[in-house]
């Protein structure tokens, strides 16, 4: 499996040249001291440790063998949420994969014993047991489908619903197979079949767990036919465009909802009416935004200078899914769309990934509001975004604010103009 071995990221960790581009926006993106911060950690930590940079260095000296694991070099390893604005702000200057780096840290913390968390430890058993993140019965999974909800008897086009959808926010599931009957595309889901998707075992360093999983559902998608995956999940987005790549050629193309609506909203098969007033917006997650780009293998040698031959294919955040939700909200008439500072692939992390939310619950609450007063100085009445598990940390976080804000899934949004 081509990934995750830290030996492999030698060059990036020994180019960094302490610069602090991983920790700040781009000058012409920034708009003044507030709002130019990118990394969570180091914003709330202060200290260099806590940052891409600081993750480097640390990867560095465990390879060389000149620093020791103890606990509290484990939590600062595990609280980093792998949102990769380090990475895309590190690209805009030189080519290194910071990411990689700090996700096959987390690969050696667990693989010498030392790693995950406790949370993450019982997060995989959960997944090995009933398939999913939470440890509720499998067959419960689909429990959300009603009598309403259309599914074709035979489709090569399959709905992956995700954990969080399936079992917390099952109203985002419901709108969102409510939304393909109501443009007359012809589905269906796997069922039983669906486990889990892997992401949060794969970003906690549990790449063997994440692996059986994720083989599990490539071989389910193969049996079925299935040649499109729709998800409305960015978690299961991420996963399906970077990691299930690592194991081999996909057979099938994964596309989220927001671009299916918005070219049935093309082709005419689906017409957004207006519901109420209101200013809004958008969120852009992480694994829908600047770590969808589909992962693409490299193998060569790095030459002097960083040279890689052959020439290496670098993913920069750009090419994220940002245009479809957008264009999306804007057919909904009465929805006005206001953009915070960091939006895109340089949007700001809700603090729910990477295990971070599980594990350092303060933190991640305190990087959700952190993001709530940025959308607040928009002038917004409301957070929209793809992502349960962003849903999770701005519900949170919007409940200790003022209740002046609201948070939606976009799906929601889109089920109530039809």
């Amino acid at each position: 499996m081509p990934m995750l071995a830290l030996e492999d990221f030698r060059h990036t960790m020994e180019s960094c040249n302490h610069c602090g581009q991983c920790k700040w926006l781009l000058g012409p993106k920034t708009k003044g001291y507030d709002y130019a911060e990118i990394c969570p950690i180091h914003q709330r930590f202060g200290f260099d440790a806590y940052s891409g940079q600081g993750l480097l260095n640390i990867a560095e000296e465990l390879l060389n063998g000149e620093l020791a694991y103890e606990s509290g070099l484990i939590e600062l390893i595990y609280s980093c949420t792998t949102c990769g604005a380090c990475d895309i702000n590190c690209k805009s200057i030189r080519d290194m994969e910071v990411l990689e780096t700090i996700l096959a840290l987390r690969s050696r913390v667990v693989a010498d014993g030392w790693g995950p968390m406790p949370v993450h430890q019982q997060q995989a058993r959960s997944v090995a047991r009933q398939h999913n993140i939470f440890g509720k019965e499998h067959g419960q999974r689909f429990d959300w489908l009603t009598p309403d909800i259309e599914l074709a008897k035979s489709s090569n086009v399959a709905y992956f619903v995700g954990c969080v959808a399936s079992y917390r926010y099952p109203q985002i599931a419901q709108n969102t197979v409510r939304i393909l009957n109501a443009g007359g595309v012809k589905f269906t889901v796997l069922d039983g079949e669906e486990y889990c998707c892997g992401g949060p075992l794969w970003r906690t360093g549990q790449v063997a767990a994440a692996r059986q999983v994720a083989e599990h559902n490539l071989a389910a998608l193969e049996k079925h036919g299935i040649d499109t995956v729709i998800v409305s999940c960015a978690e299961c987005f991420g996963a399906f465009r970077d990691f299930y790549p690592r194991l081999g050629e996909l057979k099938f193309q994964v596309t989220h909802i927001t671009e299916v609506v918005e070219q049935l909203i093309a082709d005419g098969r689906l017409t957004l009416h207006n519901t109420r007033s209101r200013k809004v917006t958008y969120h852009d997650p992480c694994l829908l935004g600047r770590l969808s780009e589909a992962y693409v293998p490299w193998h060569g040698e790095i030459k002097a200078f960083g040279r890689h031959e052959p020439p290496k294919q670098w993913r920069r955040g750009r090419q994220g899914v940002y245009d479809a939700p957008r264009e999306v909200l804007k057919a909904i008439p009465g929805l006005e769309i206001v953009e915070m500072v960091r939006n895109e692939e340089n949007s700001y992390c809700c603090g729910a990934g990477g295990g971070v939310a599980e594990a350092f619950p303060n933190f991640s609450q305190w990087t959700a509001r952190e993001r709530s007063k940025e959308a607040k100085s928009t002038g917004a009445d409301a957070i929209v975004s793809c992502c349960p598990f962003c849903e999770s940390a701005f519900e949170q976080a919007l409940r200790t604010a003022d209740g002046e804000m609201e948070y939606f899934d976009v799906t929601q949004l889109i089920a109530d103009a039809l």
